[in-house]
């Protein structure tokens, strides 16, 4: 197999975090600011959330409308679901304070396989369901420059989102490369590995469990890649 690019989901699978679910986060910016609610009843502000941004069609303009304007109507309403008043302000502030308080680091061997890469004239891009300025402000945070990929795509790029196939054969189209000389790594099934199989790149689903499941083709770690491109 001949691979002349590959193309990387974000989190879970070149950056690693310092929490398993976002309410985590959601609950140390509302203790830093003095308001006190159990993980509980933040999970409950979320899913309530996520119900009423399907039927008010919020969810549906995710990576449509701006980053801003998404994210402050997405915190509104949970706060509207905490019973926290003053939410248009509080809106503002916990998204300004997001990735002050959501640790992240790359795992130990992104940067070794990143440039192994480019030492075999392999391109290098990036597909990540978040907002391209989200992206950017994560990359400035762990040390990563704009550079270090030949593409990146964030759900605003072209205003779709994993598992589009348009998403795929968006970010191919500017390396110039083929769908089966694409391969794509990420750590979802349905997003990722069934996403990028769907657009007829090879796809790698990378799990760092301890009992990953077997029907798919699975790494445990990115240094696998470099067995894999030929």
């Amino acid at each position: 197999m001949t691979i002349k690019a590959v193309l990387f989901d974000m989190g879970n699978t070149l950056v690693k975090y310092d929490v398993d679910i976002f309410e985590e986060v959601y609950d140390r910016i509302l203790t830093s600011l003095g308001i006190s609610r159990s993980i509980d009843e933040i999970k409950r502000a979320f899913e309530k959330t996520e119900e009423e941004a399907k039927k008010n069609g919020l969810l549906s303009s995710f990576g449509k409308i701006a980053c801003e304007e998404f994210w402050h109507c997405w915190d509104s309403l949970i706060l509207k679901h905490l019973n926290i008043t003053e939410k248009e302000e509080l809106a503002g502030t916990i998204q300004s304070k997001w990735f002050d308080f959501l640790e992240s680091t790359l795992y130990p061997e992104v940067r070794e396989v990143l440039s192994e890469l480019r030492n075999r004239q392999v391109k290098v891009g990036l597909i990540s369901t978040a907002y391209e300025e989200e992206i950017h402000l994560l990359m400035k945070k762990i040390g990563l420059e704009k550079t270090t990929f030949d593409v990146i795509v964030g759900v605003d790029t072209i205003k779709k989102a994993k598992p589009d196939p348009a998403v795929f054969k968006y970010a191919i189209n500017q390396l110039n490369v083929a769908p089966e000389e694409t391969m794509f790594v990420g750590d979802k099934i349905e997003a990722d590995y069934k996403g990028a199989k769907n657009a007829g790149l090879h796809a790698l689903l990378i799990n760092r469990s301890e009992n990953p499941p077997k029907e798919l083709t699975i790494i445990g770690n990115l240094t696998e890649i470099l067995t894999r491109i030929g």
